[in-house]
């Protein structure tokens, strides 16, 4: 009878054991990024720009701490993280790194369910960031996180240029493409100017093909002979309709997409000018564009409307900050009356049904004066933003309506 009584307290023993094993936490994510520099006023424009944002897109494994000043002593900062309960980051929160010259730094998240993996990599004598790395490829609970501080060198350039030659395939799953330009010194940026709904579209239509998506690559057949992009409105079938979302418009922008608001909070998934910053007063813009409308317009519920649908082509510039200091970005439901807005540049009435190449000159109505002060502190924002359909952000458009552009110019005073 003892006997059985100690085997059975064993059994009791291993199965807590078990279960508390189970409940472990897998996630393994940085929450928020603060910078943890010696004198934030003089390494920052604003102080609020010391906090940096984290968004649920294909970025989400890259921070950066933006709008730093060209002077920044960055030689020994030492960002600090809050973590998933009861993750664990290497190197530790805290740390002391030389960041200059927008040096970048790998952090690993290690989930509290692998913090056992990682003491043995500690062990083991081996490099220890390499077998970090092996281990998150492998798809253990092990995240990869590359910090930057991007300082904001102003760029004298008249004109700056967005002609779409560079996209590449999404690196995680290679479902969709994204666009980016280089940097100054010729190399791609960890993260891309460009953003698109194309990954929230991967989770409507999962078996798309990469050139079925809302935006695509066009080879060869662009104004120079070069590429261009095309936004197609797009069906998002059954799981479109489930939701109210019957369709997707192909949309191209300067900003970032937000997944984590993709199916909750849609107007707020379009980041429109995040990270992006102006140097000088803007002037005009030209570019080309070709336009051929769908066959029938829809309404979000799917019922036929008597219109022909049209595109959209467009710049904003409005002030990133409030007047508490607090950083700003415009969503997809503020874009037309945010009050941070100061300046809009659009395309009035379009060429449907050409196979030529239409250009365009569009200059900018300000609604207010520029203040240069606020433009050298990088407290300006703008977003260059293509549709295939403009009301496509209210889930209404006709399907197949393409819209192509390319060589876009950005001129400045």
């Amino acid at each position: 009878m003892k006997r059985n009584i100690i085997i059975l307290l064993s059994l009791v023993m291993c199965t807590a054991s078990c279960v508390k094993d189970e409940l472990r936490n897998p996630e393994c994510d940085i929450v928020s990024a603060y910078a943890g520099v010696a004198d934030a006023e003089k390494c920052f424009f604003q102080l609020s720009d010391t906090a940096a944002s984290i968004n649920a897109d294909y970025a989400a494994s890259v921070i950066q701490f933006q709008r730093v000043t060209p002077w920044a002593d960055l030689s020994s900062a030492a960002p600090r993280f809050v973590l998933s309960d009861g993750a664990i980051l290497y190197p530790e929160s805290g740390t002391p790194r030389n960041f200059s010259n927008d040096t970048t730094h790998v952090y690993y998240c290690i989930a509290e369910d692998e913090i056992v993996l990682f003491r043995q990599i500690c062990a083991s004598g081996k490099p220890i960031e390499e077998q970090l790395a092996k281990a998150s490829e492998a798809g253990r609970h092990i995240r990869m996180y590359y910090v930057q501080f991007k300082h904001s060198a102003t760029d004298f350039a008249k004109v700056v240029e967005y002609n779409f030659e560079h996209f590449y395939l999404e690196p995680k799953k290679n479902k969709y493409y994204e666009w980016s330009d280089p940097d100054a010194g010729g190399s791609m940026p960890a993260v891309a100017n460009w953003a698109t709904a194309n990954v929230a579209y991967s989770i409507a239509r999962s078996s798309a093909k990469p050139d079925e998506y809302p935006t695509t690559p066009v080879r060869g057949e662009g104004v120079d002979g070069g590429n261009a992009v095309k936004l197609t409105t797009c069906s998002t079938g059954e799981f479109g309709q489930l939701f109210g979302m019957p369709l997707a418009a192909g949309n191209l922008f300067l900003g970032t997409f937000d997944m984590s608001q993709a199916l909750t909070n849609t107007m707020k998934a379009t980041r429109f000018g995040d990270n992006i910053t102006l140097d000088r007063a803007p002037m005009h813009i030209t570019g080309y564009y070709k336009y051929f409308p769908g066959r029938q317009m829809i309404s979000a519920d799917g019922s036929a409307i008597d219109a022909t649908d049209q595109p959209a082509i467009y710049c904003i510039v409005y002030r990133n900050h409030d007047e508490n200091g607090n950083p700003v970005v415009v969503y997809g439901d503020n874009i037309n009356d945010s009050k941070q807005i100061v300046a809009r540049a659009e395309i009035k009435e379009f060429e449907n049904n050409t196979n030529h190449w239409v250009p365009f000159d569009i200059e900018f109505t300000w609604y207010e004066q520029l203040d240069i002060e606020l433009l050298m502190s990088k407290g300006y924002s703008y977003s260059i933003v293509c549709s295939s359909s403009k009301d496509g952000a209210s889930y209404s458009g006709a399907l197949g309506s393409a819209l192509y552009v390319d060589n876009i110019k950005m001129y400045y005073y």
